[in-house]
């Protein structure tokens, strides 16, 4: 069962990268905003993922190990974890993983003998941010400390994997406890058994840590193990809460996470778990539908928690497993007649021949099916320019395709392959090819709305702003029906972004939205988080200011209960999102889209 993602350089370097981009922003600028802190002293988000990888020596035809390897590697590297749990590793899969995922410490045992007989409960911490200062195993049985013992009605041994870091970028001194678990998945009474063992354990080694649990837990959140692992009791809470449902109280119809290899099986039980103590900040969730031609990495999806810790001061007792009220509305809009199957074509190269990046000059499209004369999402992923890529935001298309919208969603050279032009270069190249191959896929090519996120969100107001790029592939501003950028920076103080944007006046003058602003740009729609990182909100601001100044359709909006991270992951998730309404209000007004009201259950 599952595991992974694509590549891109590490979550720690991602932050620090940022951290001193922004910072430099905002000292150039005059300070933080009102309200947000300075980025040297907020806390260093962790990044978990759980992986059910299915054992590599499964007759799965087509999906065997060897076949799928690379792909299930490059869906791990792409979200790059800082803590990873792995289930069903056998130990040349858990040994095979650790040579390719550079910058990772790996433990694990057979489960059948506790040395290397069986499969494995491997788990994974990035060592520049971890240091190990105890681990261990234990047995999901009468009999903890034996291996390879089985009770209550198990049909194989079941164990945990547990290990106690210490955070080098923590807040204080408190070790982070990682335990990764694979229940059975035939006992009844052996998933109960066992929930009640590892919430035992968790209260036991995790005394004054702060607590991260991953695994395959073979039952859905409806069933007595979730309610023994998670739920409140009398005189006790539990001590990890579901980050998932942490951010999404209501539970939607497609959060099944064994895909069987399909990415179209998301209709089952939420079987694969990630729990975090009270004292993490759960900024995002997510299940991970990246697929290739319609298969998955693995039989299951991952899943993936972006954590934030938080001071003791500020433990966040409100988090739960109960319902809560949330940012989304009790109705909101979707097209017409939807939702609609998607259709996806994936992998297409929009750059051919000599001096093609065979990884990055590449969109999917995800296609509302049976539809014709549809409007059209061309999406611009993050990541400080240094990293990212498309197979990350399948959700956005997908999301968009069920409500009549085609999306491409495209990778882009990154720093240092590149600096600019060359990131501008390939998102216009990209641009260019929607709009000569849209039609053929029953997409309107003057329909096509230009939205990204972060480093995304600046070059999509740069693609909308700054027309020399669009020129060089043939096209104009006016082939652009509208812009959405979200998060994004439109200005760079000299000098302080010489690393992605090279040096001198013209490299700088070029990259800046804010100095191209015409009376041609299309339509605006600015969007920034309500805890967003320092500069995003007087940016925006800015931004909408001038393009109105040149009579150009222009509106900001801050999006509420959001930060720089989740106002993305919070989007690709659900129609009902408060972003996602915005953006396909936006389209709704600048197309033949059809929307209408209808209650949350519908999405």
């Amino acid at each position: 069962m599952p595991l992974a993602r694509r590549t891109f350089v590490s979550s720690g370097l991602v932050f620090l990268v940022l951290s001193g981009l922004w910072s430099s922003l905002a000292e150039s600028l005059g300070g933080a905003p009102t309200g947000s802190r300075a980025l040297a002293a907020d806390p260093v988000a962790v990044r978990v993922m759980s992986f059910n990888i299915r054992y590599g020596t499964a007759q799965d035809g087509v999906n065997h190990w060897d076949r799928r390897r690379e792909f299930l590697l490059e869906t791990v590297q792409a979200f790059q974890p800082d803590l990873l749990g792995t289930q069903e590793t056998l130990g040349f899969q858990k040994d095979w993983l650790a040579e390719r995922l550079t910058g990772y410490a790996t433990l694990g045992v057979g489960r059948d003998d506790g040395k290397l007989a069986g499969e494995m409960m491997a788990l994974y911490y990035r060592t520049e941010r971890f240091e190990p200062l105890a681990s261990g195993h234990f047995w999901l049985s009468e009999t903890p400390e034996r291996a390879g013992t089985k009770s209550w009605g198990s049909s194989l041994p079941r164990m945990v994997t547990w290990v106690k870091l210490r955070d080098r970028k923590g807040l204080d001194d408190r070790p982070v406890l990682l335990f990764n678990t694979h229940f059975d998945h035939q006992g009844e009474q052996a998933r109960l058994q066992s929930a009640r063992l590892v919430r035992r354990r968790l209260t036991e080694l995790g005394a004054g840590c702060r607590l991260v649990l991953t695994g395959d837990f073979n039952a859905g959140d409806d069933q007595p193990p979730y309610a023994a692992l998670f739920g409140d009791q009398p005189d006790e809470k539990s001590p990890v809460v579901d980050t998932f449902r942490v951010r999404f109280p209501a539970r939607g119809p497609d959060e099944g996470t064994f895909s069987s290899f399909d990415v179209g099986q998301t209709k089952g039980p939420r079987i694969d778990w990630i729990g975090a103590s009270r004292d993490w900040r759960v900024d995002a969730a997510a299940i991970d539908h990246t697929a290739r031609e319609g298969r998955t990495p693995s039989d299951h999806f991952p899943i993936t928690a972006v954590l934030t810790p938080q001071a003791a001061d500020k433990t966040n007792e409100a988090a739960t497993n109960e319902p809560k009220p949330s940012a989304e509305a009790a109705s909101a809009t979707f097209v017409a007649g939807g939702p609609c199957e998607v259709d996806q074509e994936l992998n297409i190269a929009y750059q051919a021949g000599d001096g093609a990046n065979p990884r990055k000059h590449k969109l999917d499209l995800f296609l509302p099916r049976g539809r014709r004369d549809y409007p059209v999402l061309f999406f611009v992923h993050g990541g400080g320019w240094v990293s990212g890529d498309r197979k990350l935001y399948s959700s956005v298309g997908r999301v968009f395709a069920r409500n009549g919208v085609g999306t491409a969603v495209i990778s882009y050279r990154l720093t240092p392959e590149v600096r600019h032009p060359g990131h501008i270069e390939d998102v216009a190249r990209a641009f260019a090819w929607v709009k000569q191959n849209i039609a053929e896929r029953g997409g309107r090519a003057d329909r096509i709305f230009v939205a990204g996120q972060s480093a995304g969100g600046h070059l999509s107001a740069l693609l909308a702003t700054n027309e020399r790029y669009l020129r060089a592939e043939g096209c104009q501003l006016a082939d652009i029906r509208g812009v959405i950028p979200i998060s994004g920076v439109y200005d760079f103080p000299r000098g302080g972004f010489d690393a992605v944007l090279g040096t001198g006046a013209e490299a700088y003058d070029s990259a800046i939205p804010l100095r191209h602003i015409g009376a041609g740009c299309p339509p605006f729609l600015l969007l920034y988080a309500e805890s967003d990182i320092p500069q995003c909100d007087r940016l925006s601001e800015r931004m909408c200011e001038l393009l109105k100044a040149q009579q150009v359709e222009a509106q900001v909006e801050k999006i509420a209960d959001r930060n720089h991270i989740s106002i993305m992951f919070r989007l690709m998730l659900s129609t009902r999102d408060p972003t996602t309404q915005q953006m396909l209000r936006f389209i709704g007004r600048h197309s033949e889209l059809e929307l209408q009201e209808q209650p949350v259950a519908g999405d």
